[in-house]
């Protein structure tokens, strides 16, 4: 504690006098000069794109479409066709699902396995736990 609070030697003062602030410090003049350049960057971009866009915009046509046509045609996805009406298999789907979860089915004679609807199912388990 006490080498903290003795004086400042008159070699540190000369110093601390000589050079107020770290030379490691950020020099205002530089940081100036970088915003000045980004500042310029961003300028001359636009001057160039403004540019770029009076060259181009004469060249363009209004009668010709801005979209070609082979564009506005349905394209099919490339053979085979896996899945061609997506709709009617998941019609199909969900009425099979729907049928498991709601009608009682005999999956396995020799182990006794079966299917119950689901209701059903949840009342049993009410009623006897798991």
């Amino acid at each position: 504690m006490a080498e903290m609070l003795k004086p400042v030697d008159p070699k540190e003062l000369e110093l601390i006098q000589k050079e107020p602030y770290e030379e490691r410090d950020l020099s205002v003049g530089r940081m100036t000069q970088f915003l000045a350049l980004i500042l310029f960057m961003m300028i001359a971009t636009l001057i160039i794109s403004w540019i770029v866009y009076q060259w181009v915009l004469p060249n363009q046509r209004a009668d010709l479409p801005s979209v070609r046509p082979e564009a506005l045609q349905r394209q099919l996805p490339p053979e085979p066709r896996v899945q061609g009406f997506p709709m009617r298999d998941w019609e199909k789907f969900a009425a099979e699902e729907q049928r498991k979860t709601t009608t009682y089915e005999v999956l396995d004679e020799t182990t006794g396995k079966v299917r119950i609807p689901v209701e059903r199912a949840k009342e049993l388990i009410l009623q006897k736990g798991l």
